[in-house]
């Protein structure tokens, strides 16, 4: 890989490792991993620009062609001829990077490593083989890195040949609100918002927006139009991982939540797996493994009250809520007029969810600045007090002091009012009387219960009184959740 500019969205906490492990004396092994286009190979090419580095990419090919392929490539970086019959395992290979490093730092990178997994030459035993007994003090920086999750995970298990040898391994997420935000410099935070809510936080689908593009044009090009780039990767999202043997049934189940269906009995039945409910229950969690779907209880519930399950990566909900559900429509007309006629008029009711959980990363990533503690335990509530009255609280939140904090999320383009303040009152009063205790503890006769509104909008003149008034009420707006985000130069 050749030098690149030194510029970096978050991963200074990666980027600080990696380096670090190339620092120690003697050899260190690495293991990153994380879904495919979440930006490890981009990381990995700007951690050691000055360094004398080796990068390989497998190819979901035989371990052969990969091990003539990577000898090849090491021929044509070191400049030394390479026999590839003096090289007939990976074992040998492994040993020839051990010599080039005996006079020199050297760091390898080995990309995709699943692809090197299995069979009678199977990479990570024949790397232990020379990782325990001839890497010795040979200054050998070696990183293993890979997209397919589990694969990559199982790496550490103890039941591997390579557990207990790692110095240091990570799995690399795709980023929150904020860092998604400051790959879109110059577009407004509400335009800002809703990128993040269709687009997620996979740094190459954010990548794929031009910077002078209309945002509507660019959901159009790289989503909605068949052959866009980021479509593409969201439909073979399940495809991509290894051992995934029926597909359909998980993409069914990704539809099912996608549209609303929060509890496993209902999702069963809107994937039509309602007679196969141990089937589902794997499936959900494995997606949850995956980093596709999380799960919350409502506040307060018990460990045996129902799970209720979200899409937590916001362009895949965006795939199965409005892509595939318009599939016939888009393969015959225009990707703009789908925009407007099926997709625009629901954005709103769209982004009222997504922007609840923009707000529970805002505060897990901002409460110190705004005086507050960070949550031991955070969730909403969803039900019914003794008059069988629907409540539904957006943020239930006990802080790390022991402390309450509730309050409500709104994403309307009208200013809130402080009326919201007086309904979470009275919604509080009826769960505490309805024997909620957790609900005493956050009216506002008890000590130190606070209260927190995030809008995408603004509040009106009334709400910001109220809240001079009483400091514990926190009203938060959008440029407060996106203040800082300028892009690093």
């Amino acid at each position: 890989m050749g030098k690149k500019p030194d510029v970096l969205i978050d991963r200074e906490s990666e980027r600080t490792a990696l380096q670090q492990l190339a620092q120690q004396p003697g050899a260190g092994l690495g293991l990153l991993y994380g879904r495919r286009r979440v930006g490890k190979t981009y990381l990995l090419d700007r951690v050691w620009p000055e360094s004398r580095l080796f990068y390989f990419l497998a190819a979901d090919s035989t371990f052969r062609m990969n091990r003539l392929d990577l000898l090849r490539d090491l021929a044509a970086w070191s400049g030394r001829p390479l026999d590839p019959e003096d090289y007939p395992t990976w074992r040998t290979v492994f040993r020839l990077f051990v010599d080039l490093a005996r006079d020199e730092r050297l760091i390898v990178v080995l990309d995709e490593f699943q692809y090197l997994l299995g069979g009678e030459d199977d990479a990570a035993s024949q790397l232990v083989a020379v990782w325990d007994r001839e890497v010795g003090g040979a200054p050998l920086t070696l990183v293993l890195c890979g997209s397919e999750v589990s694969t990559m995970e199982q790496l550490r298990e103890a039941d591997q040949p390579l557990y207990g040898r790692f110095d240091w391994s990570h799995r690399l997420q795709p980023f929150d609100y904020f860092d998604a935000g400051r790959m879109l410099s110059g577009r407004p935070d509400r335009e800002v918002a809703m990128a993040y809510g269709i687009f997620g936080g996979t740094p190459q689908y954010l990548d794929a927006i031009r910077p002078a593009e209309r945002f509507s044009d660019a959901v159009c090009r790289t989503i909605l139009a068949p052959g866009g780039s980021v479509r593409v990767q969201s439909e073979n999202i399940v495809e991509q991982e290894k051992g995934i043997r029926k597909p359909a049934e998980y993409r069914a189940v990704l539809a099912a939540v996608a549209r609303g269906r929060t509890e496993r009995n209902e999702i069963a039945a809107a994937a039509g797996l309602e007679s196969r409910n141990e089937t589902v229950r794997h499936i959900l969690t494995r997606l949850q493994d995956l980093g596709l779907i999380w799960v919350e209880r409502n506040f307060g519930a018990p460990s045996n009250a129902p799970l209720r399950y979200r899409i937590s990566d916001n362009a895949v909900r965006f795939w199965y809520r409005f892509v595939e559900t318009n599939r016939s429509l888009l393969a015959v007309g225009e990707a703009q007029d789908v925009w407007e006629r099926k997709i625009e008029p629901e954005l709103s009711t769209y982004m009222g969810k997504i922007f609840q959980g923009i707000c529970r990363e805002g505060f897990l990533r901002k409460h110190s600045q705004w005086g507050l503690p960070g949550p031991s335990e955070w969730a909403r509530w969803e039900g019914q007090d003794r008059s069988r009255r629907s409540v539904e609280i957006d943020i239930v939140a006990r802080l790390s002091d022991g402390q309450m904090l509730t309050g409500e999320i709104k994403w309307s383009s009208k200013a809130v009012t402080a009326s919201v303040h007086t309904a979470l009152l009275r919604d509080l009063e009826a769960l505490a009387a309805s024997g909620h205790g957790w609900a005493n503890s956050a009216l506002p006769e008890a000590e130190g219960a606070r209260y927190i509104y995030f809008s995408a909008a603004r509040f009106t003149r009334d709400f910001r009184a109220l809240q001079t008034a009483h400091e514990r009420i926190l009203l938060v707006d959008l440029a407060e959740l996106y203040a800082g985000r300028a892009t690093p130069s």
